[in-house]
């Protein structure tokens, strides 16, 4: 049982490692939010990959490109997912690595209360961060995490989702005076 643990760990780290998200909150008037999504995919033979848009989001501002080459890759917009084009299938033991930018507009997971922000989202990929827009201060998060400084001044809020569903989050910021 102890080696069957060992393996399903090493497994799980090995193919989520790479996974990262960044939510940079803009101006709360909006209800946007900039997400970086790096991926790190590898089915064998694979063309392409579905990357789901949330119910209730609207998305706008995207662009992908391979973090092997720094080329833009293709992508379009079908139905609820933005479907991403890699330059060749994915190899035998090979992996394609890529990074998807993407504005999503969503008033119910982003939105004002008085002087402040409330950003209340569940969190499926394993590392995320938050970061607050300029001016505001971190006054409350739902879940552990780890808070700096980013060098333009704005509050960096970074978690792991140690779950193997989505990890609700709820980070709370307050207007500096």
């Amino acid at each position: 049982m102890r080696h069957l643990v060992g393996l399903v760990l090493t497994l799980g780290v090995a193919f989520g490692q790479h996974e990262f998200t960044v939510y940079e909150l803009l101006g709360p008037e909006t209800h946007k939010f900039a997400i970086t999504y790096d991926v790190t995919y590898g089915e064998e033979g694979a063309r392409f990959y579905l990357n789901p848009i949330r119910k209730g989001s609207k998305v706008s501002d995207e662009r992908v490109i391979d973090l092997a080459t720094g080329k833009e890759l293709k992508f379009e917009n079908i139905e609820d997912h933005l479907k991403v084009y890699f330059a060749a299938p994915i190899p035998k033991d090979g992996v394609a690595r890529f990074r998807i930018f993407k504005t999503y507009e969503d008033a119910a997971s982003y939105y004002a209360k008085g002087d402040e922000i409330v950003f209340d989202r569940p969190l499926g990929i394993r590392r995320n961060v938050v970061v607050l827009p300029a001016g505001y201060e971190l006054i409350g998060s739902s879940v552990p995490s780890v808070i700096s400084m980013q060098t333009d001044g704005r509050v960096r809020v970074s978690m792991l989702n140690d779950r193997d569903d989505q990890l609700p989050v709820k980070v709370i910021g307050r207007k500096l005076p």
